[in-house]
């Protein structure tokens, strides 16, 4: 026995599990202190950044960003709520993208907490549930997901209509509060909309059929009626968001396939967790809300699979808004207080730190040496008056009070025959020497092409490494000036 007045000692699986909390604790201390020297960093981060802090421009100008002869300038694929909702922000402390980025960082952690707090609700033990939403959030900081994008908001919309639904599912005032939360999400980014969809379904399955039905036809006429009055109030969102994006909807099973093994390598810990909670758990424990919650990740994976499947859109995207956060809240639930498949969920956290590290190749000094690159294009913008710029030059463009032709989303606005007449005035405007100063890449593949520029006589004045750090891409750049 052990002597009184002492502590046992801990068993090697309880010291084995610290440690692993330890190391994963360390992790996400060293990622979240990455996201934050990102959020407030002044140079672009991804290839996209310029068409939102176009459309929050537009805003507070007064202007309407989807009206039709301005929407492929001042327009995003995405949708009018993340700007409106960055609009106080920027206001306050301008349009910046570190305005835009900790609005987005704001709603990634309200959605964080959301999948803590229903996991908590239905069940989960402490650590389980904040482990459930720390896997969330770190495969929402993958990539792009934490720069100027929608995709904190969206989420926060998604995981809170499922949570508010989850306890009775077939409750009306609890439906229509889910459908608000989902309405929300539609004019977010229109994947979102989802939640409300996945709880009419639920309810058709498991709680009558008459009353799924009328959730489901209800879901229907408030999406179209909002489509309805979005695309009166915005004439060129219909075209640009709507259609655009159901327009891409792809499918390339490869592309599945490659991203449903990242996924996998990188939701390691998920999956132990779910092999561990299916040997281990008796039945009854998927009832209730782990069963909803279950439920809502199978129509995720269904719509990755079925419909979005190979969308060639961010790398996993899918896979972490739309089945992570209600896979992980369903085995915390199911879970409860169970040693077993804890264990197997905190012990191959170091394991995924290890084999993901790869994605996240990360160091404060490489921002800072990115940042010093843009500011060549930042100096060779600020003393301009006409100039033309690549896309990942968009917004700084935009912030100096430039008017881009390429801002991350317009190239998708055109089809091919305006795109190409589109260069051949570009093309013309550089041979009258109607641009001051060009900041261009080398890529030669957007609208803007380095090509036209120097057959256009323009001399090279500077030459720097693009970084855009938190996407992991990288080329080269130059500043042209007109002949003397």
């Amino acid at each position: 026995g052990t002597a009184r007045g002492t502590r046992p000692r801990p068993a090697p699986l309880e010291l084995l599990e610290g440690t692993a909390l330890a190391i994963f604790a360390g992790g996400m201390g060293w990622l979240c202190l990455l996201w934050l020297r990102m959020v407030v960093s002044p140079a672009p981060q991804e290839m996209r950044e310029g068409a939102i802090v176009l459309t929050t421009l537009a805003l507070l100008d007064g202007r309407n960003p989807y009206a039709v002869e301005v929407a492929a300038v001042s327009g995003n694929l995405y949708g009018i709520l993340y700007p409106l909702t960055v609009l106080p922000a920027a206001a306050l402390f301008g349009p910046g993208l570190a305005t835009h980025r900790a609005v987005n960082a704001l709603f990634l952690l309200v959605a964080a907490w959301l999948v803590r707090h229903a996991a908590r609700r239905a069940g989960a033990a402490p650590v389980p549930a904040l482990v459930a939403a720390l896997l969330c959030l770190a495969g929402w900081l993958y990539w792009v997901g934490p720069t100027v994008r929608p995709d904190g908001l969206g989420l926060a919309c998604l995981i809170g209509a499922l949570s508010v639904a989850a306890p009775d599912p077939a409750s009306p005032r609890r439906f229509a509060a889910a459908l608000a939360l989902s309405l929300a999400g539609f004019a977010t980014k229109i994947y979102f909309l989802g939640g409300a969809f996945i709880i009419a379904a639920h309810v058709f399955l498991f709680h009558g059929w008459r009353r799924g039905l009328v959730f489901g036809l209800a879901t229907l006429a408030a999406t179209a009626a909002w489509a309805f009055l979005l695309a009166l109030l915005m004439p060129a969102w219909g075209r640009h968001v709507l259609f655009a994006n159901v327009g891409a909807a792809g499918y390339d099973l490869a592309h599945l396939l490659r991203q449903g093994r990242d996924w996998a390598v990188f939701s390691l810990p998920l999956l132990a967790w779910a092999g561990a909670a299916a040997v281990t758990l008796e039945v009854r424990r998927w009832r209730g809300e782990a069963g909803f919650w279950g439920f809502a990740a199978l129509c995720g994976l269904a719509v990755r699979l079925v419909a979005r499947g190979g969308h060639t859109g961010a790398h996993m995207t899918y896979f972490f808004h739309l089945l992570t956060p209600p896979l992980a809240i369903s085995l915390a639930a199911a879970t409860a207080a169970d040693s077993s498949p804890r264990r197997a969920l905190v012990l191959m956290l170091p394991v995924a730190m290890l084999l993901n590290a790869h994605w996240f190749p990360l160091s404060p000094s490489r921002f800072a040496a990115a940042e010093a690159r843009f500011a060549i294009a930042v100096d060779a913008l600020a003393s301009s008056r006409t100039s033309l710029v690549t896309t990942e030059f968009a917004a700084l463009a935009a912030l100096a009070g430039h008017t881009p032709v390429e801002t991350g989303h317009s190239e998708y606005m055109v089809d091919e025959a305006a795109a190409e007449a589109l260069r051949r005035r570009i093309a013309a405007d550089l041979a009258a020497r109607r641009f001051d100063v060009a900041v261009v890449n080398r890529n030669n593949g957007g609208l803007v092409l380095a090509r036209d520029v120097e057959a256009a006589g323009y001399r090279r004045a500077a030459s720097f490494p693009v970084d855009l750090v938190w996407a992991a891409q990288a080329w080269e750049a130059d500043v042209w000036l007109p002949p003397r």
